[in-house]
């Protein structure tokens, strides 16, 4: 005989792609679904206890007052939640003796990220409290030539965004989610301006040269078959022929370096490697241990950091740990040059998606780092290039 089908009940009441309000505490009582923001709730107006979040959008704003607005920091409440798209929350909590959210919403926005939640645009922004003025520009990590680290940030949609580290953004490419890996480390076509190389879904490597202005002119596919690795890196001048090489790491572990020709195309690759499975973030940071040579930093499964000093030679030496613990948090690394102007090369570490920090470790000198600084959190979908 089949077991009859009970009725959903609860939060599991609340239909796929909808936001919902429920006037009891954990998704009991009347419900009430919609679709999209919200600037006024009408009869569910001061009514909600409970909430549940089963649209495919990671952000809410809640507002105590309609229009998605925020007027008195004592009596108004207004909380951005990160809810990855299927979430319930209590309201109760959010009370204090001057203002509550309970029985008191009367508006909320939906969006990708926080900042779209909040009103905000879908542009990234990178604010670097090193930011100076009047600095010699840097060999890479220098798109505008400022002198300053600046960023590109990839958004949920696949914009591009060039960043200056002073808070603005511009929008300087589009269609970039077909992009599976994106890097970046001073000039591969020889004209003096920072480039970046991508790698599309279909394995083929694409150049995009730098204009020196933080945009890029038309591209120019220089590779192809890159689906077989498993990490690319910009590395600077391996082989000491003062042109800039690239790093791929294949699918067994090993590590390969394509010479740069200088117009931005790469001779035949040479291994340097085997066994880097292992590792999981994969950086070129530049010269950190002060030899001339530019090194690899790369951490392993046991999040343990190794600096992995370059010869200039096409190989890569004894490698010395640098960091004893911790780094799996950081599936991504980034050598950012010189990012606090004080002569020596710094690493940005970004941590998981469900993390978000990012975070900057400042270089010591010999290929020690500093303790880590944290300096701010990406959204769902944010990547940093």
């Amino acid at each position: 005989m089949a077991t009859p089908a009970h009725a959903a009940t609860g939060y599991d009441r609340c239909p796929k792609g909808s936001f919902c309000l429920f006037d009891g505490d954990n998704g009991t009582g009347a419900m009430v679904a919609y679709t999209g923001s919200q600037a006024s709730l009408g009869s569910w107006d001061n009514r909600a206890n409970s909430v549940y979040n089963h649209t495919a959008l990671h952000s809410v704003s809640l507002y105590s007052l309609p229009s998605y607005q925020y007027l008195d920091p004592v009596h108004d409440v207004e909380i951005t939640w990160a809810t990855q798209g299927d979430n319930p929350l209590e309201l109760a909590p959010f009370s204090d003796a001057n203002s509550h959210l309970v029985n008191n919403l009367s508006s909320f926005r939906i969006a990708h990220t926080s900042r779209e939640a909040q009103g905000g645009s879908e542009a990234q922004t990178w604010l670097d409290g090193s930011w100076r003025v009047g600095e010699p520009s840097q060999r890479f990590f220098d798109l505008d030539h400022d002198g300053n680290t600046d960023m590109l940030g990839r958004t949920w949609s696949g914009k591009l965004w060039f960043m200056d580290g002073n808070g603005s953004s511009r929008l300087v490419g589009s269609g970039w989610n077909q992009m599976k890996r994106v890097t970046r480390h001073g000039d591969f076509s020889g004209d003096g301006m920072e480039d970046l190389l991508a790698q599309d879904s279909l394995g083929k490597l694409w150049l995009y040269p730098g204009n020196g202005r933080g945009g890029f002119g038309a591209r120019k596919l220089v590779g192809s078959g890159w689906n077989s690795m498993t990490a690319m890196l910009a590395a600077g001048d391996m082989s000491g022929d003062h042109v800039n090489d690239l790093l791929g790491r294949d699918s067994s572990g090993k590590l390969w370096l394509y010479k740069g020709k200088g117009n931005g195309t790469f001779t035949s690759r040479v291994l340097i490697g085997t066994g880097w499975t292992q590792m999981i973030a994969v950086s070129e940071p530049g010269d950190m241990n002060g030899d001339g040579h530019p090194d690899v930093v790369a951490s392993d499964g046991a999040g343990k950091l190794w600096l992995y000093p370059g010869n200039g030679k096409s190989k890569l030496g004894v490698r010395k740990m640098i960091g004893t613990g911790g780094w799996k948090r950081f599936p991504t690394l980034l050598g950012v040059g010189d990012y606090n102007g004080d002569g020596r090369l710094d690493i940005l570490a970004i941590a998981g998606p469900d993390d978000g920090w990012v975070g900057v470790y400042e270089g010591r000198g010999g290929g020690s780092l500093a303790p880590r600084i944290d300096l701010q959190m990406l959204d769902q979908g944010d990547s940093l290039f």
